[in-house]
């Protein structure tokens, strides 16, 4: 589930909603996380990276530097709602607010970050407001971030899962065309894909390819190591695609009322120090 995102408020490229996990480099260059194709934008201009819980954007040496809310920085904390300009271009940069606790967990009041994630695609001219009234009108309790972008068609499930695995460095891979075969799905139990969401996809040396919606689950890593006696490479697939292949592979899945699911991605730190210098 996408939790944090940024947003570009420029009429640059068709792109305008970047969901954010680990770490995202933003340049000219179109190899970038974010690629703005400007000439004010260095070709490697900042990186934003999640350090213990928080975002923080670094300038990676830029020719016209970086500002959150106007002001210069070589590196600074992101908070929901602020704006990020790599040289002129300008970003939003938005976080789920902490899930509230006990009576307030119900609550349908739309958290302040979702608001001003709403009033901010209503401001760049993304979508309109009639439209996002209609979207936060159909949810029963407070939306998240996750089910705001999704029902305005601006996310969808294939690219939160490529998002993750570009940040994270994992291959991404489609089961929509995938078919496995009954010796690789024999490999692991039906208990084991449902609980942690998980598909076998491919057998080959020795090794036993599994597709997850969250490779960090090292449970369900550990788990697939013992049961099967094999090493585990992981791709992420989206949770949609594997669920789609659990029905379909392990229909026994679905006669137990609890799927496991995705773990947390919003603690994941990484080091954005070690990157190298930006260029031109």
């Amino acid at each position: 589930m996408i939790k944090s995102c940024l947003i570009l408020e420029n009429q640059l490229t068709k792109k305008k909603v970047f969901p954010f996990y680990a770490k995202m480099i933003i340049g000219r260059h179109s190899t970038n996380d974010i690629p703005l194709p400007d000439r004010t934008v260095s070709k490697r201009h900042a990186v934003i990276g999640r350090v213990r819980g928080q975002a923080v954007v670094k300038d990676l040496d830029s020719r016209n530097g970086t500002y959150v809310n106007g002001q210069k920085i070589e590196k600074a904390i992101l908070a929901c709602g602020d704006r990020l300009k790599v040289g002129s271009v300008m970003l939003r940069f938005f976080q789920e607010d902490e899930t509230p606790q006990g009576k307030d967990a119900e609550s349908t009041t739309t958290p302040q970050c979702v608001q001003k994630l709403g009033a901010c695609l209503v401001e760049a001219g993304i979508v309109d407001e009639i439209t996002l009234l209609g979207v936060l009108g159909e949810e029963e309790k407070s939306p998240t971030i996750d089910q705001m972008l999704t029902g305005l068609g601006l996310l969808d499930d294939d690219m939160s899962a490529k998002a993750l695995a570009r940040q994270l460095k994992f291959p991404f891979i489609s089961l929509k065309e995938r078919e496995i075969p009954q010796q690789v799905t024999s490999l692991v139990t039906t208990e084991v894909t449902a609980t942690h969401v998980i598909v076998p996809v491919e057998l080959a040396g020795g090794k036993l390819l599994v597709a997850m919606a969250d490779p960090l689950d090292s449970s369900a890593i550990q788990v697939l190591r013992v049961t099967t006696g094999m090493s585990i490479e992981v791709a992420v697939a989206s949770r949609e695609d594997i669920l789609e292949a659990i029905a379909r592979y392990y229909p026994a899945a679905f006669l137990d009322k609890t799927l496991g699911g995705a773990e947390d991605l919003d603690e994941v730190t990484v080091d954005i120090e070690y990157l190298g210098e930006g260029n031109e």
